[in-house]
């Protein structure tokens, strides 16, 4: 990593006033009435005044300060065609400005907003706002490379067991039922399973040891880089399934290939993969123990290993 550290220092420090920033906005919002679009015909991905005012917040104050530095949001507006075939920029700032939107608009206090960066594809820092009972300011869960993850001042880890504890909570997709399952072969409880709504909600809980570990089917890069960054620097891993030999393996450059082919804004816009969080060894574990299965017999063996 050959990113200057006072450089580095200072975006650490960039990133968590700015999720500070956000959460205040956000929370401003909360409960009030607010404007809904919709970006399909079929309304299931709602954006809200409350999402693009922060996302305007964060673009405005990161150009002002780091003017030199790209910047890639769920919600950002590309003028033209000729901005999606741009190279991005060595410095990456990765935004999802509201990741719970759903549970936002309804009323639910279960989201987040995640400010991740990356350096040449190598997740480098982030922070996350997520609202916490008892704590006006809610919770800024943040890191940077080989310095650790925090939440607000204190230093925080993942789950430490080996194995999955069945009164424990884990983090599931909605979806998880439809499509995988968990081989005979694992015995034992996979824990209390949780579906939350937001991708970088479970990964700030799997980063402070709320949740054991977490599975996620198709994040985005804007739902995942924040909380990935703080997962590694908790003492955990973050594992993704590559589309050429169909294994796990842990993340460390997020874009391997960013020197010698450095990716357009484009297709980091169209990023997707699997993903699982937690310690090392659950982490390991539960990508060892999960499988893919056929339609017919989704909804017939799943449930009996969903019970701790």
């Amino acid at each position: 990593m050959d990113i200057d550290i006072t450089l580095l220092d200072s975006i650490h420090k960039e990133a968590v006033r700015l999720a500070e920033g956000a959460g205040k906005i956000l929370s401003a919002q909360f409960g009030k009435k607010i404007s809904i679009q919709f970006k399909d015909t079929l309304q299931r991905d709602p954006v809200t005044s409350a999402d693009l005012s922060t996302q305007e917040y964060l673009e405005s104050e990161i150009k002002k300060n780091f003017p030199d530095h790209g910047i890639l949001g769920e919600e950002t507006k590309e003028a033209n065609s000729e901005i999606l075939n741009e190279q991005a920029s060595d410095i990456l700032w990765v935004l999802d400005p509201l990741d719970g939107t759903t549970n936002f608009m309804n009323g639910i206090p279960i989201y987040a907003s995640s400010i991740g960066v990356l350096y040449k594809g190598l997740p480098v820092a982030g922070a996350i706002y997520v609202p916490w009972p008892g704590n006006a300011n809610g919770l800024i869960i943040h890191s940077q490379k080989n310095a650790g993850c925090y939440a607000n001042t204190e230093q925080v880890s993942v789950s430490r067991n080996d194995r999955p504890i069945g009164n424990r909570l884990i983090g599931l997709p909605g979806s998880f039922s439809q499509s995988n399952k968990f081989k005979s072969s694992f015995t034992g409880p996979i824990g209390e399973p949780r579906v939350t709504g937001s991708i970088a909600y479970e990964l700030a809980m799997t980063a402070i040891g709320v949740f054991q570990y977490a599975i996620f089917g198709a994040p985005r890069m804007w739902d995942m880089l924040g909380g990935t960054i703080a997962v590694q620097e908790a003492g955990g891993a973050v594992l993704t399934k590559s589309n050429k030999n169909n294994q796990w393996a842990a993340i460390d450059v997020l874009i391997p290939e960013w020197e010698s082919k450095t990716p357009t804004i484009k297709e980091l816009r169209n990023w997707v993969a699997p993903i699982i969080a937690g310690n090392q060894s659950l982490a390991c574990l539960i990508s060892e123990s999960v499988t893919t299965q056929p339609v017919s017999s989704k909804l017939i063996s799943l449930p009996k290993k969903l019970k701790p």
